[in-house]
């Protein structure tokens, strides 16, 4: 979206100042301002001159009749967030109507891996068309580093070299989704594989002008959506008696799930306390607030087996006695 004199209808001057609002408040919105500029540039491509109604945002909800009955309740959502707003300053805005295509906001179950999926997904990384090698390491490096850190996936793209400290096994993460840094330990391993991920890129690069830690064909920066197409291509290697998923196919940001929910089961197994143990988990994975981290823990399979035999233990105690007797 233009911004500026090429701005020419209210509507887009209006997303702008919402926008400004929101960003000095501290939120980053970078998905809502896409959306809402999206909108706004709707409303110029049809000439649409005057205040927010109900029936322009629902035009643009319903635009593509290929859209999700969940989608389009996100983009009227993400609408009507912006008309609480506008409707303050302008009284000819009206204020859309909440749930007309239903509940927006879900949780989708994630794909839990298991230690030996990562391994298949790390081998067919390898296996990756690689023009000058590089891509065939990054991508099995950059899954390990989800696998064994829990970070976002964004997050290990943006990492630069400075922020990997071999020495004292640490990676700092800067300036995360909450604008917040923080430092997570590194086991030995994972420091011995990054070394040698180092020595096969620094051979294999012709060009050492980009300072990011993951690096691409042609001596780039991995992006994000370079990571998320490799996944595209290499979780079908997980497919085993089908060639469809019966479920939504694995994400990157499963990997991240999966390490919280691991994290979980250890401790549990260990016999620690996980309520205590649950801050330190959720300040490792950069949340600002508990309840996220246990948005992320799903009923795995282990888990239910653990939280019967403790419900069992419980009740019952080990000589298979009912506690009431």
């Amino acid at each position: 979206m233009a911004k500026g004199d090429e701005m020419n209808n209210l509507i887009s001057r209006q997303v702008e100042d919402y926008i400004s609002y929101k960003k000095g408040l501290g939120y980053q919105i970078k998905i809502e301002s896409q959306e809402l500029r999206r909108f706004a540039a709707y409303t110029e491509a049809i000439e649409h001159e005057t205040s927010l109604t109900t029936d322009i945002a629902f035009q643009w909800a319903t635009l593509n009749p290929e859209y999700s009955r969940w989608y389009m309740a996100r983009r009227m959502e993400t609408i009507r967030t912006f008309a609480k707003y506008i409707c303050i300053f302008d009284p000819n805005a009206q204020m859309l109507p909440k749930g007309v295509f239903g509940k927006c906001h879900g949780r989708t179950t994630p794909y839990i891996f298991s230690k030996e999926e990562i391994a298949i997904l790390m081998k067919a990384a390898s296996g990756l068309y690689s023009p000058d090698g590089l891509r065939s390491k990054t991508i099995p490096t950059a899954i390990g580093l989800l696998w064994s850190t829990g970070m976002r996936p964004n997050e290990v793209c943006q990492l630069m070299n400075a922020d990997v400290d071999f020495d004292e096994g640490l990676i700092t993460i800067r300036e995360t989704k909450f604008s917040k840094n923080r430092v997570l330990p590194l086991h030995e391993t994972t420091v011995s594989e990054l070394r040698a991920y180092v020595n096969d890129r620094d051979r294999l690069r012709k060009d050492f002008s980009d300072e990011h830690f993951l690096i691409m064909t042609g001596s780039r920066k991995l992006v994000l959506p370079n990571l998320e197409y490799a996944m595209q291509v290499i979780r079908s290697e997980l497919l085993t008696d089908t060639k469809e998923w019966n479920r939504r196919p694995p994400r990157l940001f499963d990997v991240r799930h999966s390490f919280a929910c691991r994290t979980l089961l250890s401790w549990l197994k260990d016999g620690i306390d996980v309520n205590i143990k649950i801050l330190y988990l959720s300040t490792y994975l950069g949340h600002v607030k508990v309840a996220d981290t246990y948005w992320y823990l799903t009923g795995t399979p282990e888990l239910m087996d653990f939280a019967a035999s403790s419900f069992e233990e419980f009740f019952y105690g080990n000589k298979g006695t009912c506690h009431e007797e």
